[in-house]
């Protein structure tokens, strides 16, 4: 191989992206987690002795909070979260922790707060939890999912229907 200045960068170049790349799984390897396998083996334990809804929606939240930590498992938590969303629909907690939990994944976080829009009317015992919902989804149109007319016509319904 020849040493000219072209390979070097090219070498270097290389160098400097495996080190990125370790740092951004870091969390992955450091040894600091329990495994994603004994945190859901505890959490489905958790899921099946739950005497209500209330409690097997906390313990499928921090089934979702695992998987949203782990890489590659995305889907996973989206699924946990919207099952927590169907057992409980008017609960703000549980969509602020789906929220927290799937915040660095914008679309998987889009599509479970369209499932909470969708599983029950926004009025009632719902109106806090579908104004958190229609915030934060016109709050990702305007960031990350760029999509400025979704945005505004999320923040008029959220406006008319929650003036009060």
């Amino acid at each position: 191989m020849d040493l000219s200045w072209q390979n070097v960068s090219l070498v270097g170049a290389a160098l400097a992206f495996g080190a990125f790349m370790l740092y951004r799984v870091r969390p992955v390897i450091d040894g600091k987690r329990q495994s994603l396998r004994v945190v859901l083996k505890g959490t489905r334990e958790r899921i099946e002795a739950a005497p209500d809804d209330a409690s097997r929606a906390m313990a499928l939240c921090d089934a979702g909070d695992a998987c949203a930590a782990a890489v590659g498992r995305a889907g996973a938590s989206m699924q946990f979260y919207s099952r927590a969303i169907r057992l409980v629909p008017a609960s703000v907690a549980i969509t602020q922790r789906a929220i927290a939990g799937l915040s660095t994944r914008p679309r998987t976080l889009e599509k479970v707060l369209w499932r909470r829009l969708a599983r029950t009317p926004w009025t009632g015992d719902a109106t806090e939890a579908s104004r958190l919902a229609l915030e934060t989804l016109a709050r990702l149109y305007h960031g990350p999912l760029r999509d400025k007319v979704r945005a505004k016509a999320l923040e008029h319904a959220a406006k008319s229907l929650f003036a009060n």
